[in-house]
Order: structure tokens, then sequence, then C-alpha cells
């Protein structure tokens, strides 16, 4: 929108400026935290405008006021999944794009001829559901786990391959890392992520799933499970453009050290107002100003894996808890947008249930990832009372739309 103004009018408004900054200038400190006030509710309208057009690209006009209805949704396990290695697999960072589903396939190579392992490799594979999926990357290239799209629909992953946050070419796959070390050392393995509607990424980065070809001197490190010594973290990435990128460690350890125990899921609430964050000791959410972190407030204290979100605003998060059919029941547990719990989904027969993606053509199936270690030393691994299935993936339709990873 333009104005016209005559020479007038602008010394009137010039006059009201200048009188304006005189009462400012004298008035007490209540009148000058008012002035402020309105100077940051006019920066976050501009916030919630571009959160709202952010949010427009995978939710329809009033999605955020669909009720979600769990009655007789029930996850079923999808056929025909194919793994690539012998033993452990673990399926993981599932995102949806332009009708089919590309995921991590994380595992271990069998020993060379001196006994090496080459562990927590990962392929990415293309999912068309109807068809098989097919391998879209090998794990001498891929090497990810989390997948993520930012708001161009570039690929955005982390990579425990060579401890980065990249991009990757859906053409040409060519991979560009982003960021790749902090302080001098390479990120340990890179995990989950969350990108904000300014292209902010956000991810985790614990230390269980570096390469055994890594040599641990050279990472950022933290520790052994349950340790909350400095090395894990969750750490903030923005960017002026894919190849110009700068990554600040956030205060989500500070405020919580448990969170630097195996950090994990993360995601950004629905408004972007909240950063959500899950590791071994369980579940917190934190308000988010300008990229920083405060008020943390824990919401379950079960393990906590992949989150993600539909557009109601609920969150999803993979968990474990004691249910009828065993003691370590793998479940979904939704939070609505107050982050109370307004229902649960049971995983059958999975090791350990990992991530969380809506897809379909109208973006209300929901995808759910899983793992198994098929053997607990030298028994056959029980869930529940059966032998564990092998990992996978599972499926449901719901009534609301949600985002792609």
């Amino acid at each position: 929108m333009s104005f016209k103004r005559t020479k007038p009018k602008k010394i009137k408004l010039v006059s009201a400026l200048f009188i304006s900054l005189l009462v400012v200038s004298c008035a007490d400190d209540n009148g000058i935290e008012v002035v402020v006030q309105a100077t940051n509710n006019s920066i976050s309208n501009a916030v919630i405008n571009s959160v709202s057009d952010a949010n427009a690209r995978y939710c329809s006009a009033g999605s955020d006021n669909v009720q979600l209805d769990l009655a007789s949704i029930k996850l079923v396990r999808e056929q025909n999944i194919p793994l690539m290695y012998q033993g452990y697999n673990n399926i993981e960072g599932p995102v949806w794009y332009k009708g089919a589903l590309y995921y991590s396939n994380m595992g271990s190579h069998q020993p060379d001829e001196n006994d090496f392992i080459l562990s927590n490799q990962t392929t990415i594979w293309r999912w068309v559901p109807g068809s098989k999926p097919q391998v879209w990357m090998k794990d001498s290239e891929a090497g990810t786990n989390g997948l993520a799209l930012d708001s161009k629909g570039n690929l955005i992953v982390t990579r425990q391959l060579d401890g980065s946050l990249s991009s990757i070419d859906w053409h040409s796959k060519k991979i560009t890392p982003m960021v790749s070390t902090y302080q001098n050392k390479r990120f340990n393995s890179p995990n989950d992520l969350t990108i904000g509607y300014d292209d902010t990424v956000y991810f985790t980065d614990p230390n269980w799933n570096t390469p055994s070809n890594i040599n641990l001197e050279s990472v950022q490190g933290g520790g052994k499970e349950g340790s909350t010594a400095p090395g894990q973290r969750i750490y903030r990435v923005t960017t002026n453009s894919i190849e110009n990128a700068s990554v600040k460690a956030t205060n989500v350890t500070t405020l919580v050290p448990a969170l630097s125990d195996k950090p994990n899921g993360i995601i950004l609430t629905l408004d972007q107002q909240k950063l959500i964050v899950g590791g071994l000791q369980g579940l917190w959410v934190f308000d988010l100003h300008l990229g920083e972190v405060a008020n943390p407030k824990k919401l379950l204290d079960t393990p906590i894996d992949g989150l993600g979100k539909d557009c109601s605003g609920n969150i999803y998060v993979t968990t474990t808890r004691k249910i009828p059919e065993r003691k370590d029941g793998q479940v979904v547990v939704i939070l609505d947008k107050k982050q109370k719990e307004v229902g649960m989904l049971k995983v059958p027969g999975i090791h350990i249930v990992t991530n969380i993606a809506f897809g379909g053509d109208d973006r209300k199936t929901l995808f759910v990832t899983g793992l198994t270690a098929p053997m607990d030393e030298n028994e056959r691994r029980q869930c529940g009372d059966k032998p564990c299935l092998k990992a996978g993936i599972y499926t449901t339709k719901l009534n609301v739309q949600g985002f792609p990873f």
C-alpha cells in the first residue's frame, strides 16, 4: 500500500513523532513498558503471520480447529517392508514428499576379515504405498537419521556418517553439508531435527549412533547412558542459504541437564512459540523467543524417541509405557496443543517405536516407524509373550491433517 502526502502533512507527522518521543522520554517506568510491549506485539504479529503461512503449506484452512477423533483407531503393520541389514534394523526419520515416504534404515554391516563391525550405517528408502519400497540412496552415501523439509521443499537431513546437518538435492542427490562442527570438533551423531518458518533448524546430537570407525576423541562426547556430562546438546542453525549456515548451542541442556542424556526427539509447536525436546529421561517443553529457550516444564518421564504433530496442534510422542500386553509397551502418546494427554496408540510387536510422519494424498495418514534388535544377548528378544517382529512401519488413517516430518 502506498500513500501520497503533501509537505505540510509530513511536517505534522514528524512533529507528532517528535512529541511522542518526548512523552516516552519523560514517562515513568510503566509508560515505557507499555511502549516496549506494543513493539513486541508488533513483532509477534509478524511472526504469527509468517508461521500461519508456513503451516498453510501442509494444513488446509480451518484444520487447526478440527477435533482429533481416536475412536476405533488402531495402528496396522505394513507388510513387505524390506530391510537392509542382518539382525538389528532401525527405521527412522520418515518424511513425506510428493507422493512417497522417504525414511532412513539404519543397521550394521557384517564383520569384515578382521572381525571389525561397521556400525550405524544408514540407507534412505523411497516408498510409494501400494508398491514395494526402493533404495533411494545407499548407506555409503546417505548415513542419515532424521529427514525434514525446509520452506522451499529442500531435503534437510541429520547425518551420523559425517556428523553433519546437510541438504540433499532431490534430483542430483548431491549432499551439501550445512554445519558439521562445533568448537572445532565434529558433532557426535546428529539425530532428529525440526525446522521453523524462517528455516531455522533445531537438532539433537546424542552420542549413541556414532559410527564405529570414528575416532571418539574427535567428537563432542558426553558420557555413557545416564550421564549428564557436557557434550550432548541441542543446537540451533540459522541460514541465509543452504551453503551459508551458522550454529549455536541452545540453553536446553543448561536449563535441563537431564536432556544431555541421549537427547532425541525434537519439535516446534504449531504456533512455534514453544520447543519440545525428549531424551532418555523424559520430555520437556520450553518457551521459545527469538531462538532462545526458557521456562522448561516436564511433560513425560518415560524414554522418548521421535515426535510428530498434526494441523490441530496435537503432538505425537513415541515412547515406552507399561500396558497389559507388556511391561515395556511401545506406544504413541498424543498431547493436545496445551500439552495435555488426550490419547494413546499401541504399536504391537515392535521392539522400540521410533518416529512419526503424516502423509498420503490428503495428509491424514499417520506413519509410525520402529526398530528391532532380534536378539537379547543369547536369547530371542521378546515383545510381551511373543518374539519381537522385525523393524517395520505402521499406519492408520486419522481425521486430522498432519506435518510430513
